[in-house]
């Protein structure tokens, strides 16, 4: 029996521009997936199970790989939100003033164009040159997500959640900076019962 991929309905329905609210749902879902597999790869750098990492460790190789998975994700959704101006999830092609938006956010992270464009570079770097594709450079820099890079996504979750979102609009997701913090915590406190117990 022959099996169609797609019907008629799922032409149409892929056909239909997504709503703002959808785009706004779905910045808030990068921002979660950023912060968990951020607190996910944090998590295996804590002191107590860095014994992990050692070639030596019987669970090294699956260690190694899911935390260099981890960080490669982190890149990827943050370039979606910050990194990659014709991303349909980049900021200035969602928020309502692009303008005062740029402007509070070099402000919050006490930066100026030059400086961020600088942090976005390195990201892009390594996206493009290692995780995307695969160029001719021998040596991958892994960008340092901690500092403007994670405070930037901070902030533009905060800014969708509180100036942008309708209220009941982001239903089953982190409507708060609170709550997408408590999903950090989580996440870290679930990664590390996970590699402890690969430790044993």
């Amino acid at each position: 029996m022959v099996r169609r991929a797609d019907t008629p309905s799922t032409y149409q329905s892929a056909s239909i521009p997504i709503s703002r609210n959808e785009r706004l749902r779905r910045v808030v879902l990068l921002c979660c997936s950023f912060t968990r597999n951020f607190a996910f790869y944090r998590a295996g750098w804590i002191e107590q199970v860095l014994p992990l990492m050692e070639p030596a460790h019987p669970n090294a190789a699956f260690a190694r790989q899911t935390n260099s998975n981890f960080i490669d994700v982190c890149v990827l959704e943050w370039c979606k939100l910050l990194g990659d101006r014709r991303g349909e999830h980049y900021w200035g092609h969602v928020v309502s003033d692009p303008q005062a938006f740029e402007a509070s956010l070099y402000s919050h992270l006490h930066m100026d164009q030059v400086a961020f464009d600088s942090v976005v570079k390195r990201i892009r770097a390594y996206r493009d040159k290692f995780v995307a594709h695969l160029d001719s450079e021998r040596v991958a820099h892994i960008p340092i997500l901690d500092g403007p890079a994670h405070n930037a996504l901070m902030f533009y979750h905060r800014h969708i959640v509180t100036s942008e979102a309708p209220p009941g609009s982001l239903t089953n997701l982190p409507d708060t900076p609170e709550k997408l913090a408590r999903g950090y915590e989580q996440s870290l406190e679930e990664a590390g019962s996970v590699l402890n117990h690969l430790l044993l």
